[in-house]
């Protein structure tokens, strides 16, 4: 099967879904074979009609009310086994049928209460099957006024199978690759091959549950599959690619798709109204200033700002094509998609007149980035919002725009000692980086006291090192998806003002990783909640599991232990395998990932989806969401749990956001000779996220900056298709300087500096200049 193969979806994906026999790109597990609506053994009696929802794995639900109207499923035993017999039955906002009637060849017919289950599998009960033999199941509508669904059924060996579980999409390059096998003993031997290839390009064992191939770096992207041998029997892996930024590239146009399709009013501000923060604004339950189901703890903006500082050049090749109506001060028309959607969020927030905390601190990330936005937002935008900050900063109301919110003042120069509830709305640190950005917004301006901004983010820091133990869940996984915040600040401020990191700081990162480390050592590379709990207690937590990695990355890059940031890389990449599917549900955090607009290789999207339509912020439909979590009962291996409560939130998104942002930074290098003398060119070498297409050989650029004043801007091109690598030659000469004249101009003594990212994302490397 070939990589665009695995992403199709409709009547094709489905019946390759019901084939007679199990293949490699099957569903690790029990022997099983599914039938859907579309399927050719599907028929009808009576009036049905098609469900606007989509149902199991993306297929088709159909409903009636007709009583005694029929549908009708044909399938085919795969092999001789004991089967057990299940329909999927959809959730509806609608009451569903109580007495639908099911019956099948050899069973007694039985009675289903349909309005009692919702997107999940109801056993029927068991039948034993001969190799090759058909067997048909007939649901029957009984009740009056009531609807009958009708979507999946399904025969699942009832023998426990050898299941593989791994990232469905695929693995990065360089990074660290793992499985889990929960059925395999230790010692039992595993395999890497090509899909449909027997010649075994790995071999390894499966130690505690999984196994670990991160040595196995191809040339080619695949598809591969992983085949496991042991007490339980062979299974074999969902088929997934192998490649350079892998998850980057498969996941940036998906994390920005949602930022467009998430906002307020669909991109039309023109019907928003900002006069009552408690009235009727963004959408139906008003959750949001400028996205819908947002609220203040979203952190919205500086996810965005984040992705297009650690990795500029990903974002500005073409323009933003989204509907942006109604904003006072609107970009060029030439902006790309980013700078519009922080654009949107900046205006909005300022005609809402923000007055809390989290959300000035959205403002600042702005106001300290602009001189990048400068060349498509307008200066008036800038000036607005940095004296709206300016002015607020230190003002302690919180009475415009706030959701599920504790007591506490907005005054942003205290150092905070609250701690957020498992909603995650309110993370310990979250106020350090933006007085990192206000002080140094106000040195660049020439605004009065900017000491005070810094003073401020090092009594946080000073706090958090003195009060917080991260023993303690509600400091860690506790707060949900904001977890990612205090982490990455206090990253942020070691990284980039080390002169004002307090006594401590560094240890306290070293001591949050070993807490990390020591919570993830189970066959999912999982980082649990506590020892004895998996998940935050009665939370849908798919936006802490997608923003681990952002504070996991951060932690190794200010970590000098090699062992330790080793081990938080190993944990963030398997938090991304769980998003991806390598978990007890089998399935991609997003109900649609298997579909044309999904996520590339995904063949399981999150079995369960909220209601289209209904939800606080209608995202059920928007691409790119991620909607549900394995809960508390489906670890460490029961994948026929009850998945729970499942529903999008834009909180969940902006976490993934702000991991994308720190695993680009990671990922970014810069390399060159260590010393250059004048008339000798200057061999540059950038390692970086931009092989974005992976049939074109693409560019960005390094700025190259000298001690004697010289800049220049060095466009790199890539070393191959899909490759690491990106690469140029810069002539140099001893002279007078003369910037952007694609020559370096340089003298003995001097420094020449190597630039890629921006602000405290910046990756630089070093060059001596000699006679």
């Amino acid at each position: 099967m070939t990589m665009l193969a695995r992403v199709l979806t409709g009547t094709l994906a489905l019946l390759l879904i019901a084939t007679a026999a199990p293949s490699a790109s099957a569903a690790p597990g029990a022997v099983e074979t599914v039938s859907t609506t579309r399927d050719p053994g599907y028929r009808e009696t009576g009036t049905w009609t098609q469900a606007q929802r989509t149902g199991y794995l993306g297929g088709t639900t159909r409903f009636t009310r007709e009583v005694g109207a029929g549908a009708t499923w044909t399938l085919t035993a795969p092999a001789e086994d004991e089967y057990t017999l299940g329909v999927w039955i959809p959730f509806s906002s609608d009451v569903n049928d109580p007495a639908t009637t099911y019956a099948w060849d050899g069973g007694t017919p039985l009675t289903v209460n349909q309005a009692a289950v919702g997107d999940a599998w109801h056993t029927l009960g068991t039948v034993r099957l001969a190799a090759g033999a058909p067997l048909t199941v007939t649901v029957t509508a009984r009740t009056s006024g009531k609807v009958t669904r009708a979507d999946a059924v399904r025969l699942r060996s009832t023998r426990p199978g050898q299941d593989v579980l791994v990232n469905q999409s695929g693995y990065d390059l360089g990074g660290s690759k793992r499985f889990t096998a929960p059925r395999a003993e230790d010692g039992s031997p595993f395999t890497v091959t090509r899909e449909g290839s027997s010649t075994v390009l790995f071999r390894g064992t499966v130690t505690g549950g999984a196994g670990d191939f991160t040595a196995f770096d191809p040339v080619s992207a695949g598809p591969y599959v992983i085949t496991v041998s042991g007490a339980a029997g062979t299974g074999t892996s969902h088929p997934f690619g192998v490649g350079a930024n892998w998850t980057y590239r498969v996941s940036l146009r998906r994390a920005i798709d949602f930022m467009v399709g998430s906002r307020c009013a669909h991109g039309d501000a023109t019907k928003l109204v900002f006069t009552d923060p408690r009235g009727n604004h963004c959408n139906r339950g008003n959750t949001g200033v400028a996205w819908r189901d947002d609220h203040q703890f979203s952190f919205s903006l500086q996810g965005m700002i984040s992705m297009y500082l650690a990795n500029p050049d990903a974002f500005t090749g073409t323009p933003g094509t989204g509907r942006y109506d109604g904003l006072a001060i609107p970009t060029t028309p030439d902006a790309p998609e980013i700078a519009k959607l922080v654009n949107w969020g900046v205006d909005l927030y300022l005609q809402g007149q923000v007055n809390h905390d989290l959300l000035k601190e959205q403002l600042a990330w702005f106001v300290h980035a602009y001189p990048h936005f400068s060349r498509w937002i307008p200066r008036e935008q800038y000036v607005k919002a940095r004296d709206h900050l300016v002015r607020l900063w230190g003002d302690p109301a919180r009475d415009r725009w706030n959701w599920y919110d504790i007591a506490h003042t907005a005054d942003l120069f205290q150092t905070y000692t609250l701690v957020g509830t498992g909603k995650g709305q309110f993370p310990p640190g979250h106020s350090i980086v933006p007085n990192l950005l206000m002080y140094e917004v106000a040195k660049r301006d020439g605004l009065p006291d900017p000491d005070r901004y810094l003073a401020s983010a090092t009594a946080q820091a000073r706090w958090i090192v003195d009060a917080l133990d991260w023993n303690t869940p509600g400091t860690t996984k506790g707060q949900r998806m904001s977890e990612h915040v205090t982490v990455t600040s206090l990253a942020y401020l070691l990284r980039n003002h080390p002169e004002a990191a307090p006594p401590g700081l560094a240890a306290k990162i070293r001591q949050w990783a070993d807490v990390a480390i020591a919570r993830s050592a189970n066959m999912w590379d999982f980082r649990k909640y506590s020892e004895s709990l998996w998940i935050i207690p009665e939370f849908n937590e798919p936006g802490n599991v997608a923003g681990l990695p952002a504070a996991a990355l951060a932690a190794a890059g200010v970590i000098d232990d090699a062992a330790t940031a080793r081990a938080l890389r190993r944990i963030a990449a398997s938090q991304i395998d769980a998003v991806f599917g390598r978990n007890p549900a089998d399935a991609h955090f997003s109900h649609d990932a298997a579909g044309a607009e999904g996520f590339e290789g995904v063949e399981h999207g999150w079995p369960k989806e909220y209601p289209p339509g209904q939800g606080a912020g209608e995202l059920e439909e928007v691409r790119g969401v991620l909607d549900g979590s394995p809960k508390e009962a489906s670890y460490p291996y029961a994948p026929d749990a009850d998945l729970g409560y499942t529903e999008g939130w834009v909180a969940f998104n902006s976490a993934w956001n702000a991991s994308l942002a720190q695993l680009s930074a990671d990922r970014t290098s810069l390399h060159a000779a260590a010393t250059i003398r004048p008339g000798r060119p200057l061999t540059v070498r950038l390692r970086a996220a931009l092989n974005l297409d992976a049939e074109a050989v693409e560019t960005g650029t390094v700025r190259v900056t000298t001690s004697g004043g010289d800049g220049e801007t060095l466009t790199v091109r890539e070393t191959g298709k899909s490759s690491r690598d990106f690469s140029a030659v810069l002539p140099s000469a001893a002279g007078n300087v003369r910037a952007d004249d694609g020559r370096l101009q340089i003298r003995p003594g001097q420094t020449v500096t190597i630039r890629y990212g921006l602000d405290g994302f910046a990756r630089t490397t070093t060059v001596r200049v000699t006679s």
